[in-house]
Parts: structure tokens; sequence; C-alpha cells
């Protein structure tokens, strides 16, 4: 390398695609000592001016020709490397956006069966689109090489932010996790788990948001899976699996490690035995002989450590079973905390604490999987019903134009399950156009049995008659009491939630 000539320099560096042959003549002139380009003076131009990166001149010295270019990114600097892939910061050569670019070893993509499962499973992954998961743009090959290309997120990968930081506090910890449970709760929703669950396929944004990577991407590397007997999963998560009797590719295995990773960032110890070993690894006692977290810090707030063995128990039927569940609790403890109440651990507390969480959920999610349709102008109102309806689980849909409203019915056959739930219609600020459509909605052969609720004003009461309502449309006055809402949408909806109020 050091018997390299400046001439020599240039001459790779244009071989590479780096850079303009003119450019580099330019270069080359202003970095001559006597008639002659001097090399140290032409790498120092080089950098200065920002032509290429330290990595890029690096590898045009040690003689790479290839591995700059992936479709229209050019690679700046590796950012990260492991036994799956290598990640590049690089640059859209025509558009200049910068985004990371995940490179597969080589070894991967020469074996077509991990090229084809590796493009399978990043295809699906590209439709997430969600703040707390980094988003694949493209997925391409360049000379035989799989990569995919994904936002660029400055920061550094959970791993290492923990190790330079020991252990995080516990309010720190509870909203990591509850970003990345929020990131899982909308992957599940369309059908995807991520089954890779682990502090270094998390990024921390600048800002500290925490972003989770490589969504069911685990299973590509192969030296990293296990594959007897259907499709390939991560040693890890078989290894869990087996132990506890859960189904291949069980959605609470994501929950587990979820757990596992809040335990090593409040005691700053990993809950699991870090063992490159494979018979190690799938091993049960590895998950059965789990050291208490209060062994290594007896201070941790109870509500803190009841959390964390939820999402742990490897008796599956009562581990926390969905991301949404642990988005929940998470905010939960969260709240608790500020609040004041970081009492240390008591262990006689804990059944008392299950049932009150288990309580709490059936009571927060009673709305689940029901739609709610709220036709209504007042902007108030609108914010009201919305929070409140979203805050118990319902999936709340708004249109202040009755009729953009009901074109969802007009398909509809009776026997057929209705496109919501249940319509609400409002007079606050619609007035006679919200009572009018409430009564061609009840009054309507397709829609009569549809439940139905009217919220209206003083003035119009005088309107409704008494076949508009009945056991599926029920009314109420202003101002409305937002518990006789929720009775009602019980009533209507065969919810069966203990009554609180």
């Amino acid at each position: 390398m050091s018997e390299l000539t400046a001439d020599q320099l240039a001459h790779r560096i244009y071989e590479c695609r780096l850079m303009e042959l003119d450019q580099l003549q330019q270069i080359l002139g202003d970095s001559s000592v006597e008639g002659e380009a001097d090399l140290e003076k032409f790498k120092d131009q080089l950098l200065r001016h920002e032509h290429l990166t330290n990595w890029q001149l690096q590898r045009v010295l040690e003689g790479h020709i290839h591995g700059y270019f992936y479709g229209n990114w050019k690679a700046l600097y590796l950012i990260g490397a492991g036994t799956f892939a290598r990640v590049y910061r690089s640059v859209h050569i025509k558009t200049g956006d910068v985004k990371a670019t995940k490179v597969l070893r080589s070894r991967y993509s020469e074996n077509e069966d991990m090229r084809e499962q590796f493009l399978r499973e990043a295809k699906m992954v590209m439709k997430l689109r969600h703040p707390n998961i980094v988003p694949i743009q493209e997925v391409e090959t360049e000379r035989g090489r799989l990569y995919m290309v994904m936002d660029f997120v400055e920061g550094q990968n959970l791993r290492d932010y923990v190790r330079a930081h020991k252990k995080l506090s516990p309010i720190r910890s509870l909203k990591i996790i509850s970003n990345l449970a929020a990131g899982l709760a909308y992957a599940a929703d369309l059908g995807i788990g991520h089954r890779d669950m682990k502090l270094s396929n998390v990024l921390l944004s600048a800002k500290g948001q925490a972003k989770l990577v490589d969504f069911g991407l685990a299973t590509v590397s192969g030296d990293e899976q296990e594959s007897v007997g259907g499709a390939p999963r991560s040693i890890d998560y078989a290894g869990l699996e087996k132990v506890t009797g859960a189904g291949r590719d069980d959605p609470r295995s994501d929950i587990y490690f979820l757990g596992c990773m809040l335990y090593h960032m409040v005691c700053g110890e990993p809950a699991l035995e870090e063992t490159t070993e494979r018979m190690r690894r799938i091993a049960a006692q590895r998950y059965t002989s789990v050291i208490p977290i209060t062994n290594h810090d007896p201070e941790l707030p109870h509500r803190l450590v009841v959390f964390i063995g939820r999402l742990m128990d490897l008796n599956i039927d009562r581990r926390i079973q969905t991301a949404k569940d642990a988005l929940r609790e998470a905010e939960n403890v969260i709240a608790q905390l500020i609040a004041g109440d970081t009492t240390k651990y008591d262990a006689t507390l804990t059944d008392q604490d299950a049932a009150a969480y288990a309580q709490s959920i059936a009571v927060n999610d009673e709305g689940a999987d029901k739609t709610i349709l709220l036709i209504e102008s007042n902007l108030k109102l609108q914010d009201t019903l919305r929070t409140k309806l979203k805050d118990i689980g319902y999936r709340v849909l708004i249109t202040a134009d009755p009729d953009r409203g009901l074109q969802r019915f007009e398909d509809y056959e009776p026997q057929e399950s209705p496109p919501v739930d249940c319509v609400i219609f409002g007079t606050v600020g619609l007035g006679r156009t919200g009572l009018k459509a409430y009564r061609d909605f009840v009054l309507a052969e397709n829609t009569k049995n549809v439940p139905a609720l009217l919220i209206i004003v003083d003035k119009l009461e005088k309107f409704v008659q008494p076949d508009w309502l009945n056991k599926q449309h029920i009314a109420f006055k202003m101002p409305l009491k937002f518990k006789h809402v929720q009775k009602a949408l019980r009533k209507l909806l065969a919810i069966k939630v203990a009554d609180k109020q």
C-alpha cells in the first residue's frame, strides 16, 4: 500500500466509479509538488473536500473495486456489522437522500433458499409504517448480493446504549418498552411478529425514541436458527417455545423477550445466560433458572418487578397475552412511578396485583374489536367521544357529513356483518340534518337492526318519534354523561364487563 502512487490511486478511484476522471485530474494537479502529484497531499485533498469518506478511501487503498454501490445508493460508511449482514450509511446518487443500506453477507446470498426467504420476509415487512419501526424502503440485489434500504436513524442501538450506561432508570426503561410494545402491537394487527426481540435490534434516535429493526428476518441467518419440523426460527425462540410448550411462532414469545429486554435495562444484567453454544442456548435450564431480578437490585419498585414477571412468565396463559396489553401495562406502571409509588418489591402482593391488572385490562379493553362511527360536526363533542371511546378500546371513525358516513351502508345486506358495530348520530352541530340522518337510518329496512345512538339537543327532542327508539336504538339528551353512553354500548353490543361506575 505504501508503494502506491497518486496516479495509481486516482485510477483505482475511477475504476470504483467513486469520482469522474476530470475531477481526479484537477485534484492531482492541485496536489503536485515539483510537477509530480504527491500521494499524501492527494489523499488529504480527497478527504478535506469530502470527495471520499475515510471508509471509502481505506477500501480503495486496500484494493477493493466493488461494494460501494447498491442500486442508486452509494455507501459512505460502515455503521454496523454482524454474522448476518453489514449496514452502511448511504446516499442516493440522484436525490441526495441519506438512508441505511443493509447488505446480506455473501454466504447467505449464495444460498437460494435463504435468498428466497429473505426476499419474502423483507417484502412482507415493507408494508409496516409506524413511528417505532424502522421502515424498509427497497429490497433489491446488486451483483448477486441481496440488500435492503431503510430509514437512517441518527443514534445508536440499545445494546450499545445499555453497555455504556450499565443500567437505565425504571422510567426510562419503561418508556423504551412502551415504544417497542406500540410497534409490536401495530405489526400484530397486520399479522406480523418480530421473532427476534433483543437489544441489538432496537435503535434509539437522537431524541430518545426507540425503533425496532429486522422484523421477521431473524430466521434468514442460518447459524442462528433451528429448523427441524417446519419453518426456521431463531435459537432463542426455539428454546423458549420448547420449554413452555408454546406453538411455533406463538406471538407471546415476542412478549417474553420484551420482558428480557426490560429486565436487562433496569438491572444491568441479562435475564438469560449469554452464550454462543447452541445446546446451552436451547436448553430448558436457561429459561427455568433465570435469577430473580430483585437479587440484582432489591430496591426496584414493586410495580415494575410485577410487570417484568408478567412479561416473562413461563406459563404462557399467565403471561401478558398481547403487545397491546403490554403497552397498556407499561403506561400504567410509568404513571404509578411518576405519581410517587416507588415502594420496593413485596412478593406477598404479587397475586393481588395480578388480579388487579386483569380486572383493569378487562375494563380498559372492553371495546376491543368494535368500531364506532360518529356522525357529528361539533369539534368539542367529536374530541370528547373519540378520546373516551378509544380509552376503552373502541376504534372510532368520525365524519361531519351524514351522507358520506352512511355511504358505508349502501350495499349492506342485513344477513351480513355491518361495516361498523354502532353508529352515533349527533345533533349538537348538525341540528335537524343529524336528526333526519338518524331517522332515515333506524327506519330503513336494511339498517333498522344496526345499533345506533342519538345525541339530541333540547330544542329537537319534541321531533323524536316513539318508533325511532327501541332495544337497538337509544337517545341521550345533552348535556351528555359518558358513563351512560358506555353502559348503552355495553348493552347494545353485548359486552360483558363488570360495571364499576
